[in-house]
């Protein structure tokens, strides 16, 4: 049972939302649900309520026990909200009057349905009582209440006086049982009627006496009406607020719903379409062995065939001279006879390295499906985990905003200044956290349902660069001023450009393929920073984009609504002494930002910095980085070198320096494809190449001679497979190279 408008405290089930009823004057008592007086931790009638931060009330005794233990601070049972511990302990947290008054009528109205023999509090005789003096707190006789009801000396008591014999509380209404209760008196002066609140100690009633003379002189106090008509209109205006953002809060667990079934469908999907190729590609792999099979079969036969005629005219020969030569005759057969027949080895022999090395190429197939799918699965268990933190914020939310409506609506229906001056301070301080939590934004959560994997399952064991690119375009939407200086790609086939802008300004644009447009915006550098604001990216998820500026800015830009957020990392508590020069990203959504320094700076999704990696003494700067599997590939622009160092720690250790190509070159952009293969762009005064890498032993495997305004490089994953793209500085065109399986 709820108050109007309230729904259930507590519980792991899933929230149906209701239509509010706006508490009034008219609200009867009889229409308040048992449960909004029962106690969740001891689930009987609340005794002597305390209420938190939060709203939600408990016994006393209940609470002493909760925060027994506990120091400093503790979590409501219901809501999860931290709570801070008052030094008096449970005395220090509120008492809710309103509820106990309610509670003091129905246990009144409960207690006279029973008996209605009671002690008379004016005569002290045991009778049958017909009224209760709120004023007196005893019951009364039918005499002892006229003599109420006629005697001037107890002339004030009148309106405190409530008639057990016609109460009903199904009728009793909020603003009639405050109107019975007697104002509160002031805590030192029991004699005078309170005028004011001590805000210091609590809002508890005192007198202006003192307020102005006495113990809370000093303190600050506020008159009853001027505080209850402030507090009252505050809570007006908040109850709109979080009207308006109602329907976004109750539709956020349909769209949790929706996530997981999309993320389910796109799962079994993802993994079908990687068993079908893989099946596909272990097909073709053991058609190709039975066809070398069947050649070099052919060929067996050929030399039987040849050896068989070679016999033939020797015998042909022999004959003749048969008497003559029969001896060298044996000589001769005898050496035929080995040569062919080591022949037939090394085609047997040709025959097993053929089936050796197809049996090897499936098991790796089958070996980077079984990968695949872990990380599939390992991505699937993250994306569960963030689905269900949305959930329980969710629940958690709602449970607190239908607490927060249901206790506003009873305090403004009570009528009374006292209640409200004593009440709403805590209500409007609990609001603004709860219009905080209501407005949180969820912006990847529609992300959720697609896996973190961006790479696809390779099914060749080499993969090489096409001999020159398949094709080039211009960057459109770009002033003349303006430069590409960062490239990166996201699994809806969208490309996102960064760069130098006019103006003192940066910008991000989105293109397609074919160079086109599709979103833009320009940022301004910061203020502060002498820096020329050059930008640079790399994609952190399907729609987000993590960039860095060189004034020193790090942020996140949405692809799909422009939205970009970011934090200056000089105003952080970190050593950063010069600026940022590139950025890069892993498959757990961490952002690793490299400058000027040995330093790599490393955030979480949230643009919090949680640790610092110092680089190798013998690496000047890192011009460029990239994550490869669980290492860091660093281009040192000074030292004409990259290399390949560790991330665990805080002090990086160089794994492996990789070879150099011939020539007085310099690195500054690197990328990794799907299968962990290394791309490299190299320059000098005249000049830029590129270069690729092995996964596992980091050999120099191939060389291409690009365009001499290449600037950076990524790729990306298309229909027709995964390319490699590469940027120009000046001339704003991308190149697009192929990724062919050898």
């Amino acid at each position: 049972m709820t108050m109007p408008g309230c729904a259930e405290q507590a519980g792991d089930h899933k929230i149906i939302p209701r239509r509010n009823r706006m508490a009034s004057s008219s609200t009867n008592v009889g229409d308040i649900e048992d449960r909004f007086f029962q106690c969740s931790l001891c689930l009987e009638t609340l005794k002597d309520p305390k209420a938190l931060p939060c709203l939600h009330r408990y016994c006393r005794k209940c609470m002493q026990m909760v925060i027994r233990k506990k120091k400093g601070t503790f979590n409501c049972p219901l809501c999860n909200e931290e709570c801070v511990i008052p030094p008096e302990g449970v005395d220090g947290f509120r008492t809710d009057f309103l509820i106990k008054s309610v509670l003091e009528c129905l246990q009144l109205q409960n207690t006279f349905k029973k008996d209605n023999v009671r002690r008379c509090h004016g005569c002290e005789e045991t009778k049958m009582v017909t009224s209760y003096c709120f004023k007196c707190r005893g019951f009364l006789c039918q005499q002892c209440s006229q003599f109420h009801l006629s005697n001037k000396m107890v002339q004030d008591h009148l309106p405190h006086l409530l008639n057990l014999q016609t109460i009903d509380v199904r009728s009793l209404t909020l603003e009639r049982l405050t109107s019975l209760t007697e104002d509160p008196r002031c805590v030192i002066h029991d004699k005078r009627l309170a005028e004011m609140c001590c805000e210091t100690c609590g809002n508890i009633p005192t007198c202006t006496t003192c307020c102005s003379f006495g113990e809370h002189k000093g303190h600050v106090a506020h008159e009853v009406k001027i505080l209850a008509k402030r507090e009252g209109e505050k809570l007006k205006k908040m109850m709109s607020e979080l009207e308006e953002c109602r329907d976004k809060l109750y539709e956020l667990p349909k769209r949790v719903d929706e996530v997981r079934q999309a993320l389910e469908a796109n799962i079994t999907e993802q993994l079908e379409k990687a068993r079908s190729e893989h099946k596909k590609a272990s097909e073709r792999i053991l058609k190709k062995a039975e066809e070398d099979k069947a050649v070099l079969e052919e060929q067996r036969k050929e030399i039987i065939k040849r050896k068989k005629e070679d016999f033939d005219q020797v015998h042909r020969e022999l004959e003749e001279e048969m008497k003559k030569l029969k001896a060298r005759y044996y000589e001769i057969m005898k050496g035929k006879e080995q040569n062919y027949s080591k022949e037939e080895e090394k085609v047997a022999t040709q025959t097993s390295v053929v089936d050796e090395e197809s049996f090897v190429k499936v098991e790796e197939l089958n070996e980077k499906l079984r990968s695949y799918e872990e990380r599939v699965k390992a991505s699937r268990v993250d994306n569960e985990k963030r689905i269900t933190e949305v959930a329980d914020h969710s629940t958690h939310t709602i449970n607190r905003y239908e607490n927060f409506t249901a206790t506003a609506e009873t305090v403004q229906a009570s009528h009374d200044e006292w209640t409200e001056a004593q009440c709403l301070p805590a209500i409007t301080k609990a609001g603004g956290t709860l219009i905080e939590d209501v407005k949180k934004e969820f912006c990847d959560l529609e992300s959720l349902s697609k896996t973190s994997v961006r790479d696809t399952l390779m099914l060749s064991g080499k993969v090489g660069i096409t001999g020159s690119h398949e094709s080039v375009v211009d960057i459109k939407g770009l002033g003349s001023g303006w430069n590409v200086c960062g490239i990166t790609s996201g699994s809806d086939g969208h490309i996102v450009v960064t760069g130098y802008a006019e103006g003192d300004k940066s910008h991000l644009t989105v293109i397609n393929r074919e160079g086109g447009v599709v979103r833009q915006d320009q940022i301004n550098k910061a203020a502060e920073s002498m820096y020329t604001p050059v930008r640079y990216c790399h994609s952190l998820s399907d729609h987000l984009t993590a960039t860095v500026c060189q004034s020193n800015q790090v942020g996140l830009y949405d692809n799909r609504s422009c939205k970009y957020v970011s934090k200056n990392i000089q105003d952080m508590n970190i050593s950063w002494p010069r600026c940022a020069w590139c950025v890069c990203t892993d498959r757990l959504n961490n952002i690793y930002v490299g400058g000027s320094r040995r330093d790599v700076l490393v955030f979480d999704d949230q643009l919090n910095n949680h640790r610092t990696i110092k680089l190798p003494g013998v690496i000047n700067q890192a011009r460029d980085i990239a994550v490869h599997e669980d290492h860091l590939i660093v281009c040192d622009w000074e030292g004409k070198r990259p290399y390949i160092v560790s991330m665990q720690g805080e002090e990086a250790e160089v794994v492996h320096q990789l070879p150099k190509p011939d020539g007085d070159w310099r690195p500054f952009s690197v990328c990794t494809d799907s299968s962990q293969y290394i791309y490299m762009l190299w320059g000098r005064s005249r000049g830029r190449i590129l270069t690729q890498y092995s996964q596992d032993d980091h050999q120099l495997l191939a060389t291409r001679e690009v365009d001499g305004d290449a600037r950076c490089i990524t790729t990306i994953i298309t229909d027709e497979g995964e390319k490699l793209l590469v940027g120009t500085w000046d001339s704003k065109k991308m190149y697009t190279f192929g990724l062919v399986a050898e």
